[in-house]
């Protein structure tokens, strides 16, 4: 932290600078990417327009941010980390520092929970529900309850979701294709990453996979950030944000296997830049956007400090 804060219920800095992000107004454009690897932000970045400069701003708390151009249009691509607080940081911050309406889409990673969508598999859905440990279960000496809080389903944004689907299958099926794509299943997101797994602790996850399955039948995929973004989407009184999500299936929850780097390499560049086209493409009331003259162009802010930067950058080559 370089300067005083302001406001200890939403933390600016004297230049306006929120908190997490380390971003002001003019860092952050109206369409934003989101995903939660640094590298993979990185990586995607590269096919943003030379012109102008793209905006880097690292930001202590670990958000990377890359605001251009994208065919001309002004976009961002942002590494937000992993789970729901980072998810809750960002969108809220964000909405803090855009100005007009927004569109979100988060491209990430999942776990499958069907044998219809194996690792490599890409899913778009079209509502997701939020998984969550129940903390009075295992401090009670009865664990009494459900050890997990099921909610009902949340909608992605209908329009910004079928263009989004539509643009997958373009890119990665048809003739002499086999990439599997799922469009408009239900998406399940958890507050932890090993508790719906993991056998070392006292979790309580034997039957949770199968419970998820019998309140939401059309369940298929889970992670950790998606039912949030939808929530916050859905919640939002200043002004609309749009939000939709892709996902690469990395681990096969049935089976147990998991993705190859080779698939990887091979889904992630091409579903990056259709997240890109889809956002571009997608119809927003141009008086609901940021003017031109309110963007910052060409400046590069790294709070973090060259090493991270660094490391990303080795993690880039190999």
């Amino acid at each position: 932290m370089k300067h005083q804060i302001a406001d200890a219920n939403f933390p600016r800095d004297g230049e306006g600078r929120v908190y997490h992000l380390s971003l002001k107004t003019g860092e952050l454009a109206n369409r934003i990417l989101i995903v939660g690897d640094l590298v993979r932000a990185r990586r995607i970045s590269v096919h943003l327009d030379k012109d102008p400069k793209p905006i880097e701003v690292l930001s202590q708390r670990g958000f990377l941010t890359f605001t251009g151009k994208y065919k001309g249009v002004p976009i961002s691509i942002c590494a937000t980390g992993m789970g729901f607080p980072m998810t809750d940081f960002f969108v809220r911050e964000a909405r803090a520092v855009v100005n007009g309406d927004m569109a979100i889409i988060r491209f990430g990673s999942c776990g499958g929970l069907t044998d219809e969508v194996p690792p490599g598999a890409l899913s778009v859905p079209k509502s997701a529900f939020a998984v969550t440990r129940n903390y009075d279960y295992f401090s009670s000496s009865n664990s009494e309850g459900d050890p997990y809080l099921i909610s009902g389903t949340v909608d992605a944004d209908p329009q910004l979701t079928e263009l989004l689907g539509k643009n997958v299958k373009a890119e990665f099926t048809g003739e002499g294709k086999d990439q599997i794509v799922q469009i408009g299943a239900t998406h399940a997101s958890a507050d932890s990453f090993y508790s719906s797994q993991d056998a070392s602790f006292n979790d309580s996850n034997q039957d949770l996979l199968n419970k998820l399955k019998a309140k939401h039948p059309s369940v298929s995929t889970l992670e950790m950030e998606t039912q949030h973004l939808f929530h916050l989407a859905r919640s939002c009184r200043n002004g609309t944000i749009s939000a939709a999500g892709v996902h690469m299936v990395f681990a096969g929850r049935t089976g147990g296997s998991f993705i190859s780097p080779e698939k990887v390499k091979e889904l992630e560049p091409g579903c990056g830049r259709v997240c890109l086209e889809t956002l571009i493409g997608f119809e927003m009331d141009k008086e609901q956007l940021m003017e031109e003259s309110e963007f910052t162009w060409g400046e590069v802010k790294k709070e973090l400090g060259t090493q991270v930067a660094e490391v990303a950058s080795m993690k880039q080559t190999h």
